[in-house]
C-alpha cells in the first residue's frame, strides 16, 4: 500500500466513523479524479447517498481548494465493491478491520474508576473523612460513617470516590488536572477543539503543549487525563483519528465530554 497509513485510514467526525475519497485513492493506488468519477456515477438511492456520502474540500500542495467526498463504512463498501484483484481484496480487509476497531474504540468509555467493593474504605476525591462502602449498585455506592457516636449514610457515584490509601496520589493528580484545564480554558479551549459536537472535546496534546507554556509535565498528565472527571471534562477515549472541525485535517485526539461549567476547585464534604 505504498506510504498509505491504515492508522489514519478512518476517522471520527460528528460521532460517525468515516473515510474519504483521498484515502481511498491513496490506498488502492488510483488517481483521485478517477475515484471522484466513480463516486459521482454510483447508482445509489438518494436517501442512501445523503446518509453515507458528504461532499467536502481539501487543499492540495499548491494551495488550491479541490473537491473530495467523505463517506461512512456503508458508503465506502458501496464504492469499492467493484475494485477487484488480490491486492484490492487485502486492502478491503484491512479497511474493514480499521472501521471495526474504530467502532469498538468509539463505543468504549475507558473511565478509570477505583475498584470498589462492599467493605472498602474510601474518601471523596475532593476530600472527606474516611467512609465505608455498604453496597454498590448501578455505579452508585452506598457509604456510611460514624461521627459523635451517630451513624450517617449517603449515596455517591463511584467515580466520586477513591480508595483511602490512594488519596495522596489522587490529590496530586487533581492539582495537575486543575492546572492543565485552567490553562487550556484561559487560552480559549475552542482554538484547540477539533470536535464539532457541542458537548465533546477532541484535543491533540502535541498542539496544546507546543502552544501553551508552563503546563504540567506531559508524562505525568497522560495518566491524569485518563481519569479526568467532574469537575473537569470527562475522559472518554484517547488517540482516536478525528477529522478536525477547525482545518479539516485528521489528528490523533484525546476525547472528553465537556460539562457546561468553569474549571475550578470544589470542596465536597460528606454531610454530617
Amino acid at each position: 500500500m505504498n506510504s498509505f497509513d491504515l492508522n489514519t485510514a478512518v476517522f471520527i467526525q460528528d460521532q460517525q466513523i468515516k473515510t474519504d475519497s483521498l484515502k481511498v485513492a491513496d490506498a488502492f493506488g488510483k488517481r483521485h479524479k478517477d475515484v471522484l468519477k466513480r463516486l459521482e456515477s454510483l447508482d445509489c438511492p438518494p436517501d442512501f447517498t445523503e446518509r453515507n456520502f458528504a461532499p467536502s474540500e481539501y487543499k492540495d500542495v499548491t494551495g488550491r481548494t479541490l473537491p473530495m467526498y467523505e463517506m461512512t463504512k456503508d458508503g465506502w463498501m458501496f464504492l469499492v465493491m467493484g475494485f477487484t484483484g488480490e491486492k484490492a481484496a487485502q486492502i478491503k480487509v484491512s479497511f474493514i478491520e480499521a472501521f471495526n476497531q474504530m467502532a469498538d474504540l468509539l463505543q468504549k468509555q475507558l473511565l478509570q474508576t477505583p475498584q470498589l467493593t462492599a467493605g472498602s474504605l474510601v474518601q471523596l476525591k475532593s476530600g472527606s473523612q474516611q467512609l465505608t462502602v455498604s453496597q454498590i449498585e448501578n455505579d452508585i455506592a452506598q457509604v456510611h460513617w460514624f461521627k459523635n457516636g451517630k451513624l450517617y449514610e449517603h449515596s455517591f457515584p463511584v467515580n466520586c470516590l477513591v480508595l483511602d490509601r490512594a488519596l495522596p496520589q489522587i490529590e496530586q493528580a487533581q492539582q495537575r488536572l486543575n492546572e492543565f484545564w485552567n490553562a487550556l480554558f484561559e487560552a480559549d479551549i475552542q482554538k484547540f477543539n477539533h470536535s464539532s459536537q457541542a458537548n465533546i472535546l477532541a484535543l491533540n496534546l502535541t498542539q496544546i503543549y507546543n502552544t501553551i507554556p508552563n503546563l504540567p509535565l506531559r508524562q505525568n498528565i497522560l495518566t491524569d487525563l485518563a481519569s479526568s472527571n467532574a469537575p473537569f471534562p470527562q475522559y472518554l477515549n484517547r488517540n482516536l483519528p478525528y477529522r478536525s472541525a477547525i482545518d479539516h485535517q485528521v489528528y490523533k485526539c484525546w476525547i472528553f465530554k465537556n460539562p457546561k461549567m468553569a474549571v475550578a476547585n470544589t470542596d465536597v464534604e460528606a454531610e454530617s
